[in-house]
């Protein structure tokens, strides 16, 4: 299994990966049209074939990363054995000094650590109880942060959360279907309730209505009764007058002039009562009309009560409407408020992500301008250099031209002396080439000893590297059985995490 690796905040997108060089298509070199020229020179080692520069430079030259640059340096670079012994020495006498210097720190912290031994019956003060514990919980929470650099953790930890998201958004959408459900109910309720008082009202108003009637056709009836009786006592009253009139008329026979006064006065009497009877005929008319126009009156007061009453159930269904407003914007506000209090637990938990990442991204961006500072001059100095190259060249060329035919003259002598002297070093090289033979094969058989000693090292290291990493893997799978518990402890719904465990356990059998 791999070694589980510290995962870093995440960088920008537009940020190169240091392993992986990234070069602008539009930076690399064009194609060249004609062929270069070829110059050839002559000097002391030989004859050469020297590139004349174009006068007419590339227009966008490659410009390469300074990782590349310095892959290509080092790649440049030729080790050779002695290099390579000097670097295995290097290395054997830095391993060594560092085993050395643990060594005295390990003696020293030996010496200067106070031996402690606890008495029998004796136990622990509060203040080291408290540090104990102290230490305890710095014990464990700092293997519980090292168990969660683990990348198996940190995608468990990504399951987790997905998963608690999950169940919130579940949690929210079964939590609006209750309110609409309740709304629904309570819309329901209301309806029912104000039908019920509509029908009521209805009730009323048919009651209230048939009340008036009957007043109505009693008020008309006493009325008609009240007239009947007037005529029955105005005709008694006449037939008395009339009786009263005859007895007058035989006892008084000698008043005729009185008589017929008094006849006049009756004939006035009489017409004033058909005058009264027409004017009460008149009035009955009068009040049928006034009847008749208090019940249009009465008729529009209804359709006037009708609207009244229709524009106050509008008012109540504003009114309802309203409060049904206001409780809607009362759970908004109480759905606002969790959600602030998330978003502000969100922001927070952004803010030191932010925070984490701003310090990195100052870091990387330090790096970045001293990057681009040594980039710059580097560029600087191999343009001089390529500067300086060209006019050596150029020099040279100058130089070797005028000294050819010098040269010339001189190559047969300084090759002869050249050959007795090859011939007396070719003699002294193979005596020292045999000396070194049996040295270098002395040094390989030691330094294969040495290296039969590391791979014996390096594997009994393999060996502990397995064994740590068995015990790593346990502790991971402990650490998130525990994450499991809490998960189950928070009250969890069981399907969310058997969910967890499931893509837990295909995360370790993936790695």
């Amino acid at each position: 299994m791999s070694q589980s690796r510290s995962k870093k905040p995440s960088m920008p997108t537009n940020r190169p990966k240091p392993h992986m060089p990234v070069i602008d298509e539009k930076m690399c070199f064009k194609a060249v049209k004609k062929p270069k020229e070829f110059v050839t020179a002559y000097d002391v080692q030989g004859m050469r074939r020297l590139m004349v520069p174009d006068r007419n430079p590339i227009d966008i030259p490659g410009i390469l990363p300074k990782s590349e640059f310095e892959r290509l340096k080092n790649q440049a670079h030729i080790v050779t054995l002695k290099d390579r012994m000097m670097m295995l020495d290097e290395a054997e006498q830095k391993k060594n000094a560092l085993q050395r210097e643990s060594e005295k720190r390990k003696e020293f912290l030996q010496k200067v650590q106070k031996k402690q031994t606890a008495k029998p019956g004796t136990t622990l003060s509060d203040v080291e109880r408290e540090a104990k514990s102290r230490n305890m919980y710095l014990l464990k929470r700092s293997f519980d942060l090292m168990q969660e650099q683990d990348n198996r953790v940190k995608r468990a930890n990504g399951v987790i959360l997905a998963t608690k998201c999950r169940a919130i958004r579940n949690a929210q959408i079964a939590e609006k279907e209750l309110i609409e459900k309740q709304l629904q109910e309570e819309n329901r309720r209301l309806d029912l309730m104000m039908e019920q008082q509509r029908q009521k009202a209805m009730e009323e108003e048919a009651k209230r209505k048939q009340e008036e009637e009957r007043k109505k056709q009693n008020y008309v009836t006493a009325l008609s009764d009240q007239m009947r009786m007037n005529e029955i006592e105005r005709m008694i009253e006449a037939e008395q007058k009339e009786e009263e009139s005859r007895m007058i008329n035989k006892a008084f026979l000698a008043i005729q002039q009185e008589e017929e006064q008094k006849l006049r006065e009756k004939k006035e009497l009489q017409q004033k009562i058909r005058n009264d009877l027409k004017k009460a005929n008149d009035d009955l008319e009068r009040y049928k009309l006034i009847q008749k126009e208090e019940q249009r009156i009465a008729d529009l007061r209804i359709q006037k009560f009708m609207q009244e009453k229709l524009d106050r159930e509008m008012a109540r269904d504003q009114e309802l409407a309203l409060a049904k407003a206001a409780k809607e914007q009362e759970i908004i506000r109480m759905r606002n408020q969790q959600q602030r209090s998330q978003d502000i637990k969100a922001a927070m938990d952004e803010m030191n992500a932010l925070r984490i990442q701003e310090e990195v991204e100052r870091k990387w961006r330090e790096k970045e301008i001293a990057a681009a500072k040594a980039k710059k001059e580097q560029q600087e100095m191999l343009k001089l250099e390529r500067e300086k190259q060209i006019n050596d060249l150029r020099r040279a060329a100058a130089i070797t031209l005028a000294r050819d035919e010098e040269d010339f003259h001189r190559v047969a002598k300084v090759q002869r002396e050249q050959w007795e002297k090859e011939m007396e070093l070719n003699k002294r090289k193979k005596e020292k080439a045999e000396q070194h033979r049996t040295e270098l094969l002395k040094q390989i058989n030691e330094k294969e000893k040495e290296r039969i000693v590391v791979q014996k090292e390096k594997f009994e290291e393999a060996n502990l590297q397995q064994i740590e990493q068995q015990r790593k893997d346990l502790h991971v799978k402990e650490h998130l059985r525990q994450k499991i518990e809490a998960l189950r402890n928070k009250q969890l719904p069981e399907r969310y995490i058997k969910d967890i465990e499931h893509h837990i356990e295909g995360i370790i059998n993936t790695e």
